[in-house]
């Protein structure tokens, strides 16, 4: 099974999710209590199942991102939000997910609904506290670099002041860089795929993916 089948990608985009409301919500966090923004649970998020053709594309773009990668070639594929939705269902690393997130693409922009749990973070409080939120942002990904441009991000039912995104978005875009960097050097399966990826982007309501040779 090549590095797509094995939730690489899956793995990467929704690390980068959750860094994102996280880095996204760490300034909100010690502005607000803990309580406004997070819950004591989970909720339900609600994804439509996808069609048998959704799935089939979702799988038929998988393996020719696969073979690409696996045969060091350029190829471009393509993925909507309820193919995404479809590949992160069917990925067994992902259980703890479903019925807790959903992914959608429209106008060049990514919506991401998140249940996700804090436990893991190490900052004080999040015991046992829960992530509920939406966040919107824009996507790309060439040269080495990622590029996010937060639109809008909701935590436990309360808005961030979009005032201070575009400030903000400077801030994220060091951090999720960085933290970027560190996952390939410690992540052989992840620097396999980047290594092979030429660009990527969020164009109309598909994430678009381009491979090059090594």
């Amino acid at each position: 099974m090549g590095c797509f089948a094995k939730g690489c990608l899956t793995v990467l985009i929704v690390g980068f999710l959750f860094l994102a409301v996280i880095v996204g919500g760490c300034w909100y966090f010690y502005k607000k209590t803990f309580d406004n923004l997070t819950a004591t649970g989970p909720i339900d998020v609600r994804v439509e199942n996808p069609t048998t053709a959704q799935t089939r594309s979702a799988e038929d773009s998988r393996a020719r991102l696969d073979e690409a990668i696996a045969g060091s070639q350029e190829t471009t594929v393509e993925f909507t939000g309820p193919e995404l939705n479809s590949l992160l269902a069917r990925n067994s690393d992902w259980t703890f997910l479903r019925g807790r997130s959903r992914i959608d693409i429209a106008n060049s922009t990514m919506t991401v609904a998140l249940s996700a749990p804090l436990d893991s973070l190490p900052w004080p409080g999040l015991k046992g506290r829960w992530f509920n939120g939406t966040v919107r942002f824009g996507f790309a990904y060439a040269f080495g670099i990622l590029r996010v441009d937060l639109k809008s991000a909701e935590a436990n039912g309360n808005e961030f002041p979009s005032v201070f995104l575009p400030e903000f978005n400077a801030s994220l875009n060091d951090s999720i860089n960085r933290e970027f960097r560190n996952e390939i050097l410690k992540n052989e399966r992840g620097s396999e795929f980047w290594n092979h990826v030429k660009s990527i982007s969020l164009q109309g309501d598909k994430l678009v993916i381009t491979t090059k040779p090594e």
